[in-house]
Parts: structure tokens; sequence; C-alpha cells
């Protein structure tokens, strides 16, 4: 679960440098052109990248929480589990940090607690 978030992490952050500091000046006209298409793209690109980066955090962290309360495993497996399929719509760790994301959150759901 914490190498899914990592991975996650990790390609938000090789995403999010590589825009164009010019996609996230404002701009009063709204023409279309090939120049402002290209601004859009990267824009988006952009805020997939961002989106991915907290996915990737969330589920780190979770994953991390999950280690040290198991008393919590289903807060944790909910939270694994649905931040790395919402990590489809950021950049998806490599798609291998979704999926590993996600079959960790279902194991933790399905982990039972060994009594004391």
């Amino acid at each position: 679960m914490v190498l899914g978030g990592l991975l996650l992490v990790g390609v938000s952050i090789f995403v999010i440098p590589h825009l164009p500091s010019s996609d996230f000046s404002s701009n009063s006209t709204a023409q279309l052109s090939p120049a402002n298409i290209q601004e859009l793209a990267s824009f988006i690109v952009g805020g997939m990248g961002t989106f991915g980066l907290v996915s990737g955090i969330i589920v780190a962290i979770s994953g991390m929480m999950l280690q040290t309360r198991p008393n919590r495993q289903r807060t944790w497996g909910v939270l694994i589990l649905v931040f790395s399929v919402l990590s489809f719509l950021g950049t998806g760790g490599f798609v291998v940090g979704a999926i590993l994301g996600m079959v960790g959150g279902a194991k933790a759901l399905t982990w039972k607690t060994p009594m004391q």
C-alpha cells in the first residue's frame, strides 16, 4: 500500500515541474488558437498531476497509519481503496501504483486482527 502511494506521488512529482509556468497565469481573452489549446491541455495535465500527488500522499499516509493503528483497519482500507481508484483520474502511478493500492486496500478490508 505504501509502495502504491509512493508510486502515485513519484509520477505526480515528475509531471508537475515539467509544465510551463504560463499555464497558471490568468488571461482575459477567450480566443481559440492552437496556443490556447496547448495551454488548456497542459493546465489539465497539471491538475491531473496535482490530483495524483494528493491521492498518492493519502494512500501512503493511510498505509503507514494501517501499520501503526491496525485497530482502525476498515477506515484505512477504505481510504486506500478509494484514493487508489480515484488516482486513475490523476496519473495512476504508472498504473502499477494504483493497482498495488487497490490490492492493498482490499487486503486491509479483509484482514483479521490477530488475537492477543
